[in-house]
């Protein structure tokens, strides 16, 4: 009579646990990214962080919304402040090579907002603190492009460190708060921009682009810079009673920047 072999019994798979450890984390990571971005004040980074993980664990046409949780993608406000800077932004490079000063203004993003950047060659003469004549025309086009946006726009003034020391200016501190003041002046009225929305600040040598180390990194380092603040940063500034610039900003309408 045949006897049966006996088969062995298959053997269990000892890894599956791998997967659910690896599942487990894999949320721990994405726990951790989300608090780690919480914690900071970078704003637009957690934000694009955000968009990041709504896309990939979210999936294609899905909200990205917890249950009775905030969602994590910019709402619609957030979006549309985006457009409008870089509808702002692409304006000031047009009227930048319109008027050839490429080199002498540059304009970018930053996570505060748009910073226009400005040469104090373009605006001043040397150890002044007053507009010259064609730089009333370049701020009164910034102006004029910027009036529309509801942002808070801070005037900031730099020097290198070469020191000045004259019957105006005491310091380079004088100098900077001097520029950034005079260039705010005319921001108000040349281009109608509400006052509230104005604040100017004068950094001297100690907020530099460049080491001071050659005449063309002073150079970069001795500017004036306009910042369109984006409206995240609103709660830091000092607000009057009643003022009504914390709204997220309207997109402006495209116009001739001539």
């Amino acid at each position: 009579m045949a006897h049966k072999k006996n088969k062995p019994a298959e053997k269990e798979n000892a890894e599956r646990w791998l997967l659910t450890y690896a599942d487990l984390i894999t949320l721990l990571l994405v726990l951790f990214i989300v608090l780690y971005s919480m914690a900071q004040t970078d704003t637009q980074k957690f934000q694009e962080m955000a968009e990041s993980l709504a896309i990939t664990f979210g999936g294609v046409g899905r909200s990205g919304v917890l249950d009775g949780g905030r969602s994590l993608v910019p709402g619609p406000s957030v979006s549309k402040e985006r457009r409008a800077m870089s509808n702002t932004q692409e304006r000031i490079n047009r009227m930048i090579a319109q008027m050839g000063l490429q080199g002498k203004i540059s304009v970018s993003r930053e996570e505060r907002g748009l910073v226009i950047s400005i040469k104090d060659s373009v605006l001043f003469y040397s150890g002044s603190g007053e507009l010259s004549g064609p730089a009333m025309e370049i701020v009164g086009r910034v102006a004029r492009i910027l009036q529309p946006m509801p942002n808070f726009i801070r005037v900031e003034g730099h020097t290198d460190t070469d020191r000045i020391h004259n019957t105006r200016f005491y310091s380079n501190w004088e100098l900077s708060t001097s520029r950034a003041t005079n260039v705010l002046q005319y921001l108000l009225h040349s281009g109608g921009i509400s006052p509230d929305r104005l604040s100017a600040a004068g950094y001297g040598e100690y907020r530099p682009k460049a080491p001071n180390d050659t005449p063309e990194n002073k150079a970069q380092n001795r500017r004036v810079d306009i910042v369109l603040m984006v409206s995240g940063f609103n709660k830091y500034e000092p607000k009057a009673e009643n003022a009504g610039h914390s709204a997220p900003a309207e997109e402006p309408a495209r116009e001739n920047d001539e």
